[in-house]
């Protein structure tokens, strides 16, 4: 069974475009934005999700990407983003020696900026490889939106950050039950709460409302039916 992605044999012009099979559909249905990058440097092929992902993040609708160099885009196509020195030392070479057969994949994170949300990009490069003889026809260039992944990851470092195990001997006072930290003094519950993912909510044991208010102490003593007890 031949493959009807388009790619290019070392001629002229590339191979013809994706063809109207099941794997075209599937290719132009997925979530992910995939571009084929000839062995010249030069795209030759981009499913419709990563033409509409381009066009949402700032690209133009009408750029015509095939037989562009990827080398010689801007890193605004990429995205409305901050991130010119990775993408001019890092991304763009790591990508080319995926091309020119250093490396076999590359991988990276970066963030745009699309209407004031910061919008997640995984970005992955793999050798692109037809025949048995594991000749390379160029690479194929993913991206997905990852920012739900990232949201999460943020948060979880985030908590983690704000949490630590409490270790050794705490002083506590005897009294008012305050606990020391260096020179100061401060409530056991900050204590905790500033140090743990723990908070606290406050309630009144029977042993307190006994001794604070006698009056109203008889109450403990009613018996309890099976429905208040449940």
């Amino acid at each position: 069974m031949s493959h009807t992605i388009s790619l290019y044999n070392g001629g002229a012009s590339p191979l013809p475009e994706f063809s109207s099979t099941p794997w075209c559909y599937a290719v132009h249905s997925l979530n992910s934005g995939l571009m084929i990058i000839r062995p010249d440097g030069k795209i030759d092929q981009i499913n419709d999700s990563l033409r509409m992902m381009f066009s949402k993040y700032g690209a133009s609708p009408q750029f015509d990407w095939q037989g562009v160099s990827f080398f010689e885009l801007p890193p605004a196509v990429f995205g409305r983003s901050s991130y010119e020195d990775f993408f001019e030392a890092v991304y763009l070479p790591s990508v080319r020696d995926v091309l020119l057969g250093n490396h076999n994949y590359y991988s990276a994170e970066y963030a745009i900026d699309v209407t004031g949300k910061t919008v997640w990009i995984l970005c992955e490069a793999r050798t692109l490889v037809t025949d048995t003889e594991n000749t390379s026809q160029g690479i194929v260039v993913s991206f997905t939106n990852i920012t739900r992944y990232k949201q999460r990851e943020i948060r979880l470092e985030h908590a983690l950050s704000h949490s630590c195990s409490i270790h050794g001997h705490v002083p506590i006072c005897a009294v008012c039950k305050h606990v020391r930290e260096g020179e100061e003094w401060e409530p056991v519950e900050s204590f905790l709460e500033s140090r743990t993912s723990m908070e606290f909510t406050h309630d009144i044991c029977p042993s307190c409302i006994r001794r604070l208010y006698p009056k109203y102490s008889s109450v403990l003593d009613e018996p309890r039916n099976s429905s208040e007890v449940d």
